[in-house]
C-alpha cells in the first residue's frame, strides 16, 4: 500500500500518522493500514460515504482544517 509504504520511508509509525484524501479507496485504505486518523476530504458530497468507508473526520476543503 502506498501509504504504508510512504510512512516507512518517513520512518513514522501509522498509527502516529494520519491520511488525508478525497477518494473513498484511499480513506478504505488509511483505515485498513492502521493510520491514527483519516480525514476525509469531501469534494463531491459524499460525506456519509467518506465515514462509513472508515473517515475519523470529513471536511470539505483542506483549509477548514487550518487554525484561525
Amino acid at each position: 500500500d502506498t501509504y504504508l509504504k510512504a510512512a516507512s520511508v518517513l520512518g513514522a509509525k501509522p498509527a502516529a500518522a494520519s491520511v488525508y484524501e478525497d477518494a473513498l479507496a484511499g480513506v478504505k485504505a488509511g483505515r485498513a493500514g492502521g493510520f491514527g486518523l483519516v480525514v476525509g476530504v469531501d469534494r463531491a458530497g459524499q460525506a456519509d460515504a467518506l465515514y462509513a468507508q472508515g473517515a475519523d473526520v470529513v471536511v470539505k476543503d483542506l483549509a477548514d482544517l487550518l487554525a484561525k
